[in-house]
């Protein structure tokens, strides 16, 4: 099978999964941003950021080590699972003790502080999460996670309205938000003893340091990462006003909604690139170059369409009363959302053919360059604007740019070509005729939801017409939604008529 098929093929599932996933999670942040308000709604965000800075270490980077060696042999699945498991347990602990201690220590509210008592158990009960999911993507077993993510979404968002509607507190909320991450976790939890690797004989366990010293560049990768991403609500929250990162959560909510494609595409990616290093070096190159492709075709629409639309998303979600200021924060980062998404695909190859030493070099540069520029752009802004989530936003931009430009620089050569740089040109190219198209449109008055399907529909049409997505990925895509559902109804018609032969020429029948 053409690997990109298998990407695809994967990436549907766990994008299916993750479609209705980040639309209930919309759903869920609306509802909570409205019925609490732009500083309750700020501490939120401002716990919910400080634990996920230290849960991205509680598996100890071993999630990705499950998945790059199981992919490679399935034996390993328990022995791995196994030690990941004790590892989670005993690290996750001490890292919720350190992250009271330091909450406490940096002067934080105690506000925030209770929030963070509650979401600290969120940390390591995602990560047992991942260790489970890993198993499920190592075997490109896709369906379990993205269910699982929607049903803790769903019963989250069925317990917070209630909570909501009864007036009570943002710890509140806080508790079900761990509740939704056990309903997770117990869905994995049931169903990966089915999984093939599991059934098959064990290998030898894994030496500890060898496990560990295997884990440790994603580790550290991980939480540079992360770092990266979400120090500058930390910031925001010490140089500006509660409201403020309340501001910057909304914007950042809507972004966020969109994360799930390149998130998943990679997820669907890692275990096919990871094998392709190893047994076909070229065929790695090929999948990598045209996975890029349709990652560029699905970027810059997502992009266009919030930046030219975000004051009427930010006033059909949250109210322009109330997040007013959010508009022209989500514009920034509506501009930082395609520089995400392919260095998102750039990571995973680099992390795919072990070079996550030189990622983490590049990612430790970024920690230093992003720190500095929030520091620098968010008093600026604020005096300027009183608005010092403009300052954020526009570091996180500018850290984009140099992450894509080193992470570039260090993909093996001839992954991408003069191939590469036409697509991204012509899909640009669409992507300007889907602004004018969509400015056009709300001038004459066309809603915006309206007005988006219309320019998302035209965009396609345009990209399928003029080759931008690879012949592979179109024709997978017309087989999967034209012809599938036709060749089942031509199954279910042909059963019919040979189970009604059958009836009328078995014996008996007549008699009856």
């Amino acid at each position: 099978m053409d690997p990109l098929i298998s990407i695809l093929k994967n990436w549907s599932f766990l994008g299916g999964g993750q479609v209705m996933s980040s639309l209930l999670g919309v759903i869920f942040t609306v509802a909570i941003s409205r019925a609490l308000g732009d500083v309750e709604f700020g501490r939120l965000y401002l716990a919910l950021t400080l634990t996920s800075l230290v849960g991205v270490l509680c598996d100890f980077g071993l999630g990705q080590v499950i998945i790059r060696t199981v992919a490679r042999d399935r034996a390993l699945a328990r022995s791995y699972f196994q030690r990941a498991a004790i590892v989670v347990g005993v690290f996750g602990t001490g890292l919720y003790l350190l992250l009271l201690v330091f909450v406490e220590a940096l002067g934080f509210t105690s506000e925030i502080f209770s929030l963070v008592l509650i979401l600290g158990l969120l940390m390591v009960v995602d990560a047992f999460s991942q260790i489970l999911g890993a198993l499920f993507l190592a075997h490109e077993r896709m369906l379990v996670p993205a269910v699982s993510r929607v049903a803790g979404n769903a019963v989250g968002l069925v317990l917070v309205l209630p909570i909501l509607l009864a007036g009570h507190a943002t710890a509140a909320v806080g508790i079900v938000i761990v509740v939704a991450g056990c309903v997770r976790l117990l869905i994995q939890a049931v169903a990966v003893r089915r999984l093939p690797g599991l059934q098959l004989p064990t290998h030898a366990a894994p030496a500890w340091p060898v496990m560990l010293r295997a884990g440790v560049p994603f580790v550290v990768a991980q939480g540079l990462g992360l770092f990266v991403f979400k120090i500058d609500v930390v910031v925001l929250g010490r140089m500006s006003t509660e409201a403020t990162v309340g501001w910057y959560a909304a914007a950042s909510r809507v972004v966020d909604s969109f994360n799930f494609i390149p998130i998943v595409l990679t997820m669907a990616t890692f275990p096919v690139l990871s094998r392709l290093w190893v047994e076909a070096p070229t065929e790695f190159q090929a999948t990598a170059r045209r996975t890029l492709h349709v990652l560029l075709a699905v970027t810059i629409p997502a992009s266009v369409i919030l930046f030219v639309l975000a004051r009427d998303i930010v006033g059909f979600l949250f109210t322009l009363s109330s997040y007013g200021p959010a508009v022209p924060i989500l514009r920034i980062q509506a501009m930082s959302l395609a520089l995400i998404f392919i260095d998102y695909l750039l990571v995973c190859a680099l992390m795919a053919i072990g070079r996550e030493r030189v990622w983490i070099a590049i990612i430790g540069a970024a920690c230093v360059l992003n720190p500095v520029l929030n520091w620098l752009l968010i008093p600026q802004a604020q005096t300027a604007y009183a608005n010092g989530a403009l300052g954020a936003a526009l570091a996180t931009l500018l850290t984009e740019m140099f992450i894509l430009t080193c992470a570039l620089r260090a993909i093996p050569r001839g992954t991408f070509t003069f191939e590469s740089l036409w697509t991204a040109g012509r899909v640009a190219a669409l992507g300007a005729l889907l602004g004018v198209s969509l400015f056009g449109e709300r001038a004459l008055g066309v809603p915006w939801i309206l007005a988006a399907a219309v320019g998302s529909i035209g965009y396609v049409a345009a990209a399928m017409r003029f080759g931008v997505l690879p012949p592979s990925a179109i024709a997978w895509a017309r087989d999967a939604f034209l012809a599938g559902p036709r060749k089942i109804m031509q199954r279910r018609v042909s059963e019919r008529a040979t189970g009604k032969k059958a009836t009328e020429s078995a014996p008996g029948v007549e008699a009856a």
